[in-house]
């Protein structure tokens, strides 16, 4: 799904009030996961949202979920790599080449697994293989339910052509794993978000990459200016409001397909979870990582574009399974 830059900050009603319904029921799922079964398993849970977003959108539940499957047990697999840099470099590697078949029929559709296999081999903490899998599982469910009861809009995109989807793959897999293993070796405690970045920014088309990349800074930088402003003049209290009016604000802006705002909420989120006093510090290694990262896949994507055929995209099939309404 492309992205645009709105031409304003409003939100139509109708979508603010189903964003912090949206919103509220995520944030209260995450904080009785963190509050009963602690950080490990509300992480998981977070990535199950991610792997989830994806196969929500243009599936029906079931379909849905069960291509949600294959990120969980990716998912359990990562966390049982931790501190083997190569095969953790390996593993998520083969996760970015794994979404090449998905992407030929649908873009998108895996576009989250590389994401969060990257985020989970990376990312401080204990974790348990198995309910690493049964948190992503109970995540991805979560938001495919979300979907059904809240009939949000469901939108079938079309597939990208077969040699550059494997391309496209290739290349994020050797860049990816490349960065994985990096952190991993160095042990850099938030190197993982350069990974991140260059999943999320590179895409197989370089127009999109170009503009995604545009994007990702511009809403970085804001998010980061914009936590810092509130750690300085809210107290505690007033902080956790505003992280759940971000977080609200972020599902919002995603709805409306505004990237550049949503990822504003989703930075200013992360480092308004920072602990007290360490506000400063991630978000100084947050926009560091982001340019880092977009830099990245914008030397990539001129790689890619000069290697390009010039294909015609895939046609999208007319099963029940693309059909927005499925």
């Amino acid at each position: 799904m492309e992205t645009r830059l709105r031409s304003g900050w409003a939100i139509p009603r109708q979508v603010l009030l189903l964003g912090a319904a949206v919103g509220l029921v995520l944030i209260a799922a995450f904080v009785a996961v963190l509050w009963w079964a602690g950080a490990a398993a509300a992480v998981a849970l977070g990535m199950g949202f991610l792997a989830g977003t994806r196969p929500a959108t243009p599936l029906n539940p079931r379909h849905a979920i069960a291509l949600a499957l294959p990120a969980a047990l990716a998912g359990a697999v990562g966390v049982g790599l931790r501190g083997q840099p190569f095969a953790a470099a390996c593993f998520v590697a083969l996760c970015c080449v794994m979404t090449a078949p998905a992407e030929i029929r649908q873009a998108g559709l895996l576009a989250g697994m590389p994401t969060a296999a990257a985020v989970l081999v990376s990312v401080p903490g204990s974790y348990d293989p198995a309910l690493t899998a049964i948190w992503m599982i109970a995540g991805s469910a979560l938001l495919v339910a979300i979907f059904v009861v809240a009939k949000l809009p469901r939108s079938a995109a079309s597939g990208t052509p077969p040699k550059r989807a494997w391309r496209h793959a290739a290349v994020m897999a050797v860049s990816v794993g490349i960065v994985v293993y990096l952190v991993q070796f160095h042990g850099l405690s938030h190197g993982y978000w350069v990974a991140v970045t260059l999943t999320v920014v590179l895409q197989p088309r370089h127009d999109l990459t170009r503009t995604k990349a545009r994007q990702r800074i511009l809403g970085t930088v804001g998010g980061v200016v914009l936590a810092l402003l509130l750690v300085e003049v809210l107290p505690p209290w007033g902080i956790t409001l505003a992280l759940a009016a971000g977080l609200v604000l972020m599902s919002c802006y995603a709805m409306l397909n505004d990237y550049v705002r949503q990822v504003v909420f989703l930075t200013s989120s992360i480092v308004l979870l920072a602990p007290a006093g360490g506000a400063g510090l991630i978000a100084a290694e947050r926009a560091v990582a982001t340019v880092i990262g977009t830099l990245l896949a914008g030397a990539l994507a001129v790689l890619l574009e000069r290697t390009d055929p010039g294909e015609q995209p895939a046609p999208v099939r007319g099963d029940s399974d693309q059909h927005p309404g499925g």
